[in-house]
């Protein structure tokens, strides 16, 4: 023991890197069938090591939390802003209502209970899975003028609150939406499901893995040669028109000679001609037109998908065929919709299927005709791996100045700290980018990693403080907790549900991917698609998931100044 105390006194923070290593070991442990998770271990092992006693600068625990909140904010911007709007005011409604729930909740149960500001705030970031709410209650704690001790001991409770009712809340949510929820409905998901995304054309290839893709593509090109007595003498055009555009010709080659595939010039006996399209059509355009060839000299054509964002509010809450016939066939041209992403989730594109807030379409098409549809639907994903440090520097920067602005609120000065103000700094940021995507460049990946790796460390300097207070709370909480945490999630979430059936009347199957999102529990909605053997729970998670992860945030100094 001394020899560990030693080491991690000679570098503290080595010990950082040691609670992360041990904690993400232990969140690929399944609890009744459900991975503890990453952070939730990281927090686990930081209060077990915590017990040496080790001393972390509290300015890498501030800037660590700087990053991860900005982050969440960068990621969610887009889908948050994007997401207040009429076609999702069911999903916005519930969102909300739902936050107050969660709050009356954890409020009434820290009145009955007796909880201390910490422990409240704990049960709040734990019993809702929303970690981010661990820091904002931290950092409203250290603003509140209490003794310093007092301080310490009630930051302390909010870890240890925190690890104990995650596990129990996170395991609850999950087993509700995809199993109690639609028994309380009484109803058979998968069927329910099924009806819905018959309705709406969801679908989806559910057992492809994250590097996979369907082998028999469904859209192709391919040659042939003009034989028949309807196509010779017939304008591209209108061949184009005849197949409604889901077949174009992308090349013409007659006696030799490659000529331009223009939609006025008319087809003559023995082109040869490349046609780009659905397959299904192309095999109808062979009896049109005439055999498939396999000389292809001069039809070589070049094939590209990219990855756009939605951004274009008048096709949001339209179908797929009303967008397609809101652009001009000049402007979409051998471009079509090969697969639609919402919330980390592959749907397939079907004519009915609504396009939401959020939505990545990927396009596959010529790059002349990505070129003129893209600016059309939105922006690009840049494929790039640069970071725009400037723009990242910017973002951080305005947050701390955001978080130092107070406002007096019945007499006592007010403010959201670094919390509040990077968070709000990042969803702004976050919007501009998408709105404006030649700057500020963060791959996906990379601001997904700077959220989880800057919550990890976050989430071990609390545990490490947390330790030699552990004991204390166990002793005193230790069985009432978990009680109270699933009592916690049980209120909120059994009202949401009744709210969402018979208030808004939402379909059932779309409620239990909502609930999921109101409480921030992306496992959730992993059951719910599974239990639901389709995506259609996928369509009520995007819109919650950005406003809960947003609003649930915020509740930590809410409840830390109302308890």
């Amino acid at each position: 023991m001394d020899l560990i105390r030693s080491f991690f006194d000679a570098s503290p923070i080595a010990v950082l890197f040691v609670c992360v290593a041990i904690g993400f070991a232990v969140g690929r442990i399944k609890v009744a069938g459900v991975q503890i998770g990453g952070i939730p271990g990281t927090l686990f092992a930081a209060i077990i090591v915590g017990q040496v006693g080790v001393d972390v600068d509290a300015n890498i625990k501030t800037i660590a939390f700087a990053l991860f909140i900005y982050s969440l904010g960068y990621v969610s911007g887009p889908s948050f802003v994007q997401s207040l709007g009429r076609s999702t005011l069911n999903l916005v409604n519930l969102s909300l209502v739902s936050t107050l729930l969660i709050f009356g909740t954890v409020w009434t149960l820290a009145q009955l209970f007796g909880l201390d500001k910490g422990t409240a705030a704990g049960l709040l970031a734990g019993a809702l899975t929303e970690s981010a709410a661990v820091g904002t209650a931290t950092e409203a704690l250290n603003n509140m003028g209490l003794p310093q001790d007092e301080v310490g001991a009630m930051q302390a409770n909010i870890g240890i609150a925190y690890a104990i009712t995650y596990l129990f809340g996170f395991t609850f949510v999950v087993f509700f939406v995809s199993i109690i929820a639609p028994r309380m409905m009484r109803i058979d998901l998968q069927e329910e499901a099924a009806n819905y995304a018959e309705g709406l054309g969801v679908g989806g290839d559910d057992e492809l893995g994250p590097m996979q893709e369907s082998a028999l593509r469904g859209i192709v090109a391919r040659a042939y040669q003009v034989a028949s007595k309807e196509a010779i003498g017939l304008d591209i055009g209108e061949l184009e028109e005849r197949f409604k555009g889901f077949v174009t010709v992308q090349g013409v080659v007659r006696r030799g000679r490659i000529l331009e595939p223009a939609k006025d010039r008319a087809l003559a006996k023995g082109d040869r001609i490349a046609l780009l399209g659905r397959l299904d059509e192309l095999l109808e355009a062979e009896n049109f037109v005439g055999p498939e060839t396999t000389d292809t000299r001069g039809l070589d054509i070049v094939g590209e998908t990219r990855t756009v964002i939605l951004t274009n509010r008048d096709f949001i809450g339209e179908t797929i065929m009303a967008v397609r016939a809101k652009i001009d066939p000049d402007q979409r041209r051998g471009v079509h919709v090969v697969k639609i992403s919402r919330s980390g989730q592959t749907l397939k594109p079907r004519p009915k299927m609504r396009l939401e807030p959020g939505d990545v379409i990927s396009l596959y098409g010529t790059p002349e005709g990505l070129d003129t549809a893209v600016p059309v639907v939105g922006y690009a994903v840049d494929q790039g791996i640069a970071v725009d440090y400037v723009y990242l520097g910017l973002g951080v920067i305005v947050g701390i100045l955001i978080g130092m602005v107070t406002v007096p609120i019945a007499g006592a000065p007010v403010a959201l700290h670094t919390g509040g103000g990077c968070l709000l700094s990042g969803l702004l940021f976050g919007w501009l980018r998408s709105r404006h995507p030649t700057f500020g460049g963060m791959p996906p990946a990379t601001a997904l990693h700077l959220r989880d790796f800057g919550l990890a460390i976050f989430i071990a300097c609390v545990g490490l403080g947390t330790g030699p207070q552990a004991r204390i709370l166990l002793m005193e909480q230790g069985v009432l907790l978990p009680i109270i945490g699933i009592i916690g999630v049980l209120i909120p979430i059994i009202a949401s549900l009744y709210y969402a059936r018979y208030v808004l009347k939402m379909n059932p199957a779309v409620i239990c991917g909502a609930l999921a999102g109101c409480f921030t529990c992306t496992a959730g909605l992993n059951a719910a698609v599974e239990a639901a053997n389709n995506e259609t729970p996928v369509l009520g998670y995007t819109v919650p998931y950005a406003i809960s992860n947003v609003t649930l945030t915020l509740l930590g100094p809410i409840l830390v100044l109302t308890v």
